[in-house]
């Protein structure tokens, strides 16, 4: 069978989706037929960046259109195979730019690799807060509660800066009206009471 677009050979059957998402509504297409390595490769790519950039834009569309571009993959596989085409009636269609290279997609794929690039960041910066700096106060530093008391959040800081609140001290050296520090927060395991920086 000839490419039912330019009439060329060889060509091979494949369907071709395409799904726009519309926030309450959303639409589902294809296109299947016998199309010829330029014809094929030209649908799928204007198709699959229609996907991208309109896919998107509802509930039921978010888990569609990764699904959608995925089933494309098929098609374009058999259409990377084929010979270059050859007699048909007309000219075959013009291929265009890669997918990813294509404006629409870029301007929808920048905002989701910049969220991924920012959720990992978090990620991260969490990890390696949530460790080290929950363990690292020792007698004599200065801390500052990141939380209201009752709840605490301990974080050691430099005792010049204008964050620090309290120096810690051992539980022999405090007179039982300082607050205590939870032994989660001491380097040694060690009890300790906060003293307030005004009147130590």
């Amino acid at each position: 069978m000839p490419c039912q677009v330019c009439g060329s050979l060889p060509a091979v059957h494949a369907v071709i989706r395409g799904h726009q998402g519309m926030f309450l509504v959303m639409r589902s297409r294809k296109r299947e037929g016998f199309f010829c390595r330029s014809c094929g490769t030209s649908l799928h790519r204007r198709m699959t960046t229609d996907t991208l950039w309109q896919g998107w834009w509802g509930v039921m569309s978010l888990f569609i259109t990764p699904v959608t571009v995925t089933m494309n993959l098929g098609p374009r596989a058999r259409f990377l195979k084929l010979t270059a085409p050859y007699g048909g009636w007309r000219p075959p269609l013009d291929p265009g730019k890669r997918v990813l290279a294509r404006p629409p997609v870029l301007l929808v794929l920048a905002p989701i690799v910049l969220m991924v690039i920012v959720l990992a960041t978090g990620i991260t910066t969490a990890a390696f807060n949530s460790g080290p700096a929950a363990a690292s106060v020792r007698v004599g530093d200065c801390v500052r509660n990141h939380s209201n008391w009752p709840d605490q959040d301990i974080r050691r800081v430099d005792c010049g800066s204008h964050l620090a609140e309290y120096r810690t001290a051992r539980l022999a050296d405090c007179d039982g009206d300082e607050l205590l520090m939870r032994l989660e927060y001491a380097a040694d395991a060690e009890a300790m009471c906060l003293k307030p920086l005004g009147s130590v």
